[in-house]
């Protein structure tokens, strides 16, 4: 007689891997802290405070603002980071003034560009700690990615509370418990998915972290399964997002799954958080 799944646990192969979306535009190289860091404040946007190798204002009326401590393709010069109300000349727009534009590296040549939604138009802002892509392509791409497939699909009432939104190579341990299974143990990368079977589900689970705030140890996991593999490009079902902290696991309705963070490391070279 088959062992009963309650009393086996979870039998369960742990995968970190890149989240498929995003896999071909990670172009991520040893030496990611050589592009000096901005800070950006832009209260009017609904950007409170944001710091990352890029920065993305998101204005519902302009686009989106692409800027950078360092050349990249696609990008012009635009102004120097010198602290506060900086005033930048983007190219064919009229001039974008922030409350603030500093970079721990000194006065840096802030180099940016303008990009145009794909999707809902919006406020806010992101940022993303990753130095090198192949092609302009490549960034857009990415940065797309994170507006319209992160960012604006985040739950209503988190984007309204935490507006900034930073991707980084965190480490996050998250702790998956539900009927039938003993608590699962879950690490890997913010922003990359982690896959796991249950015992008697013939389904692959994904679940894929983004740190909303370091401070507080507060995470969205976006949830999905597929019924083969996710690598192949295997057709995914999304089963929505679970809010966690260290105070207050979430919980998502269907199937019943509680998601608990464990916690979050900092980025490997990264200190402490902004």
């Amino acid at each position: 007689m088959a062992a009963d799944p309650r009393s086996r646990g979870a039998h369960v192969a742990a995968l970190p891997a890149l989240l498929a979306a995003a896999l071909a535009v990670l172009p991520v190289t040893a030496g990611a802290q050589d592009r000096p860091r901005l800070e950006i404040a832009d209260p009017p946007r609904a950007c409170p405070a944001i710091t990352g190798s890029f920065v993305a204002l998101l204005d519902a009326g302009r686009g989106m603002l692409l800027l950078s401590g360092g050349e990249f393709l696609g990008g012009r010069l635009l102004g120097r980071a010198s602290g506060e109300n900086v005033r930048l000349a983007a190219p064919g727009a009229a001039p974008w003034t922030l409350a603030r534009a500093a970079s721990p590296a000194g006065a840096v040549g802030i180099w940016g560009a303008v990009y145009p939604f794909t999707g809902e138009p919006a406020t806010g802002c992101v940022a993303f700690d990753r130095d090198r892509f192949s092609s302009e392509g490549d960034l857009v791409t990415y940065l797309r990615w994170v507006v319209d497939c992160v960012y604006l699909a985040l739950p209503a009432e988190e984007r309204r509370q935490r507006p900034a939104l930073r991707i980084s190579s965190r480490e996050v341990h998250l702790r998956v418990e539900g009927l039938g299974f003993q608590p699962l143990p879950l690490a890997g990368k913010e922003s990359a998915t982690i896959a796991f079977r249950l015992p008697g589900v013939d389904r692959t689970y994904l679940v894929t972290p983004f740190v909303l705030d370091e401070a507080t140890v507060r995470v969205a996991v976006q949830v999905a399964s597929t019924a083969g593999a996710f690598w192949v490009g295997a057709e995914k079902r999304t089963l929505g997002w679970v809010v966690s902290s260290l105070a207050e696991a979430g919980t998502l309705p269907d199937p019943p799954l509680t998601i608990a963070v464990v916690g979050v490391s900092p980025a490997a070279g990264s200190g402490a958080a902004p």
